[in-house]
This record gives structure tokens, C-alpha cells and sequence, in this order.
């Protein structure tokens, strides 16, 4: 069973009478890096806020590393980086880490070495007396992480940290994170509408819109639990083909086009296994065989469509499919 680090149960926050996150249940394993995605407006950094502590909750409970979320020890846990960087303005960015921790419990000569230790990590040395105020925004998102770094926390949490950064510095933060996850058995929950970087990256996710918890699992179970069975198949007679298989009643459908056949299916591995034998009765050569992924994208997709037209799911079948269980 899995070490659970992070849990909340029945997590509610009301400003007024709006209900910003309501009733949520979710789980982030230990040593995991969770993606956390929704839309705008969704729930996410008021979320994330609860869970570090700087809001109170409405009702519910929720834990970090067995300690209740907001108290002194569950943010002795934590380190976390905002989505966007505010510095003291006559700070430079030595000064700015090593202030930070000290307010983390370290004491001055620890604090200096361990800033120095993380801007080489950054690649930010050349700039330890210079002022991040007047960084670009992909140096003020280094030092931001650089901070949250500080106290060597069990759980980093990111709230966009690529956010409107170029693609060359989005990749450089990525496998920063990989590199402490792997290293340091790092826990990170990270907050990102970048889905295809996300991907690369998180074992495991959650889906969070208007403020509910729509899916919460490890990413390889929610695919599988989303992969349609499509399949683009090429041979020398594709409409040969495309007749036999609307004769099996496993195939759900068929659709040709002149260079391709496309296959619908819920039984994929049955396709795999007999399309050689489908092809060597037809005496057909085979051009090309290519099952579509799912993708996260494709998952966000399918799950928060425009407007009020967004797909329910059922929470029960979810369950026994993609649940993180401790």
C-alpha cells in the first residue's frame, strides 16, 4: 500500500456565501510528483493556500506528513513557491534567500551555505548581489524555487512554476525537479496549465473544477481508464480490410479514409494480437499500425468541455479504477 503524505477529507472553504473549494478528498503519495489541474477558477491555489496554511478552512481536515494541515509542524514540511514572485525591493537575492532561511529555523552560516548551494544549483551564482526585483521572469522563478528549496523541505509545493516562461527555462526547472525527486525522495504537489510538460514529469493527478474533485489518481491508471482502443491501420487494400473488420463484432467501428482505416475498439489487446492473422488470411501487406495515446491534454479535454457542457463522471467508477490508496 502506498505511503500517503498528503490527504484532505471533506476540505471546504467558503468566502461568503461563494464556495471556492467544496468537500474535497484527495491523496498525493509520498515521493510522488502530483500534478494538480483545473481550470481558472477552479480551486487550486485556494487549495494549495489551506494546505500551507495561510487559509483556514471552512470544515474538513486535512493532513501533511501526519501532521494537521496549517500547524508549525506540517510547515516545517513544506516549501512552497507562488505563482507569482514578490521580493523586498532592496534585497538582493543572497540576501533574500539566506533571510528566508533563517525564518525557516536555519541558523546564519547554515542559511549562507545553503543559498550558495542552491543559486550554483540555478545557475544563478554571477547574480547573488544583484536585486531580483529587477531579474526576468525566468531568473525571479529560479530564485522563487531557490527559497522554497531552502529548508531541504519533504514537500515542495508549486503553484505554476513554468508559467510564462520560454520553453528552454520551463525544461531546465522540470528536470531541476526530477533530480530532487529522485535524489531526495522530494514529495512536489505542482499547480501548472502546461499539461504536456506536466505529463512528463507527474506519477500521479488530480482534476479539480468549481471547486469538486472530479478524478485523483495515478496518471497510467486515469489513461488507461480514459484510452479509447483507436487504431490507424495502412495496408496494400485498406478497404479489403476495413470490410472484414466491420464483420467482427468485437469492433466497435470502422472508418476509411483513402490512406487509413480507423478502429474503434474496447478489446485493443485482441486487435494486437490478431490483426497479423487478419492480414495473412486477406493476403494484405501491412503499412502501418499506430494506436492513438491518450495524453493528459486529451483527458482535460474530455473532462472539462466549454461552457456548462463538461462531461460528469462517476465518482464510484473512478474510484475503483484510479484511486491512490495509502
Amino acid at each position: 500500500m502506498s505511503n500517503t503524505i498528503i490527504k484532505t477529507d471533506g476540505l471546504t472553504k467558503q468566502f461568503g456565501k461563494f464556495i471556492a473549494v467544496n468537500n474535497i478528498n484527495m491523496k498525493v503519495t509520498q515521493g510522488s510528483i502530483h500534478g494538480f489541474v483545473g481550470p481558472n477558477g477552479a480551486g487550486k491555489t485556494t487549495t494549495i493556500k489551506m494546505l500551507i496554511g495561510a487559509y483556514q478552512k471552512t470544515s474538513g481536515t486535512g493532513s501533511i506528513a501526519g501532521h494537521s494541515m496549517g500547524s508549525i509542524e506540517s510547515r516545517q514540511k513544506i516549501g512552497y513557491a507562488p505563482e507569482k514572485s514578490e521580493f523586498y525591493p532592496q534585497m538582493t537575492a543572497i540576501e533574500y534567500l539566506v533571510y528566508n532561511g533563517k525564518l525557516a529555523g536555519l541558523t546564519e552560516e547554515n542559511a549562507i551555505t545553503k543559498a550558495f548551494e542552491l543559486l550554483d544549483l540555478f545557475e544563478m551564482t554571477p547574480f547573488a548581489y544583484k536585486k531580483p526585483i529587477k531579474f526576468s521572469s525566468g531568473m525571479k522563478k529560479k530564485i522563487t524555487l531557490a527559497q522554497a528549496l531552502i529548508n531541504d523541505p519533504e514537500i515542495l509545493i508549486l503553484d505554476e512554476p513554468t508559467a510564462n516562461l520560454d520553453p528552454e527555462s520551463r525544461m531546465f526547472i522540470i528536470e531541476i525537479l526530477r533530480q530532487f525527486v529522485k535524489e531526495k525522495n522530494l514529495t512536489v504537489l505542482i499547480s501548472s496549465h502546461i499539461l504536456t510538460e506536466l505529463e512528463l514529469i507527474v506519477d500521479e493527478v488530480t482534476l479539480i473544477n468549481q471547486g469538486q474533485i472530479v478524478l485523483n489518481g495515478k496518471i497510467e491508471e486515469i489513461k488507461n481508464r480514459f484510452n479509447q482502443g483507436v487504431f490507424d491501420i495502412s495496408t496494400s487494400d485498406n478497404k479489403k480490410l476495413s470490410k472484414q473488420l466491420d464483420l467482427l463484432n468485437w469492433i466497435d467501428r470502422v472508418v476509411r479514409t483513402d490512406n487509413v482505416v480507423k478502429v474503434f475498439t474496447k478489446e485493443p489487446d485482441r486487435l494486437k494480437q490478431q490483426i497479423s492473422h487478419i492480414l495473412l488470411d486477406l493476403n494484405l501487406m501491412l503499412l502501418m499500425f499506430n494506436e492513438e495515446k491518450i495524453t493528459l491534454d486529451n483527458i482535460y479535454k474530455s473532462v472539462f468541455k466549454k461552457g456548462d457542457q463538461q462531461e460528469s463522471i462517476n465518482n464510484e467508477e473512478i474510484n475503483e479504477v484510479s484511486e491512490v490508496t495509502e
